[in-house]
């Protein structure tokens, strides 16, 4: 880390950890520090940190930063920029910055964050993984599929259980298998999300129907999916190889599913005759 770069030690900051990768985040503005630690809260620091983010609003004029961005990866290093913002992730030296003009800023740290952990999690041996995780009798389900799919959908008919979001994971292997972990990453449209993990049971790809059942995927068809699913890493061309492994490895260790399915519960029912 350059010593230019370093955040300014009277900025406020605030800290947060998922899935045991802590990231801390200092700020020039008190009140934007202050909505962060509160849509954080539930995802407290635990350990050390592992990654700084030095984030600098410049004015709250504008939204939607990052629906125009260009991104280019240079080794270690992922850039942005658009005429609202720029900044950088530097996994190799744990640094990260970004400066923007926004009405919305939370908004825009959030999209930011997301990077950052899809970066960090893939460092550490997982994927950040579009799907909404959903733990029953101490076992993880994951469905997944493109936007509109049904993800939310089958959240909220599992209110029972917990959900530990409905969009995005972090998936971690271990030595028997994969563990999914809650992100705090949502919105009033979605279910809140539950902190917590869990070992993978299933990965199941949604399928509106109007019967419940289950079908198991190609192995060409499973792996390219899963692949769609992951955000960020795929525009890294360098990354792209790792990235198709480790795909399939999650795959060897949990298969995967087309589950078509109703609007109500009964998918549960197909959904633990796998385990």
């Amino acid at each position: 880390m350059h010593p230019d770069d370093t955040p300014d030690s009277t900025w406020p900051t605030f800290c947060l950890s998922i899935a045991g990768i802590g990231v801390s985040v200092a700020c020039n503005d008190d009140p934007l520090v202050e909505q962060l630690s509160w849509r954080y809260r539930e995802f407290p620091l635990e350990g050390d940190v592992q990654f700084a983010i030095r984030v600098e609003l410049m004015e709250r004029e504008g939204y939607g930063a990052f629906l125009e961005v260009d991104t280019a990866f240079r080794e270690s290093v992922m850039e942005f920029k658009s005429p609202a913002y720029e900044g950088f992730v530097d996994t190799r030296k744990g640094y990260g910055q970004l400066s923007l003009s926004s009405a919305h800023p939370q908004d825009e740290v959030e999209y930011f964050l997301r990077v950052v952990y899809s970066l960090l999690v893939f460092n550490e041996g997982g994927l950040l993984f579009h799907a909404a995780g959903i733990v029953r009798w101490g076992r993880a389900y994951l469905f997944f599929g493109h936007s509109g799919s049904g993800k939310t959908t089958v959240s909220r008919l599992s209110s029972d259980n917990v959900v530990l979001n409905d969009d995005l994971i972090v998936l971690l292997p271990q030595m028997e298998g994969w563990i999914a972990y809650a992100t705090p990453f949502w919105n009033p449209t979605q279910v809140r999300p539950t902190s917590n993990s869990a070992p993978v049971a299933g990965l199941f790809r949604l399928v509106q129907d109007k019967d419940v059942f289950l079908e198991v995927m190609g192995k060409g068809q499973a792996l390219a999916e899963m692949v769609a699913s992951v955000p960020v890493i795929p525009d890294d061309r360098s990354r792209g190889g790792e990235l198709m492994a480790r795909c399939g490895s999650l795959l060897e260790k949990v298969p995967a599913h087309l589950l078509h399915f109703l609007p109500d519960s009964s998918f549960w029912g197909v959904v633990e005759e796998i385990g």
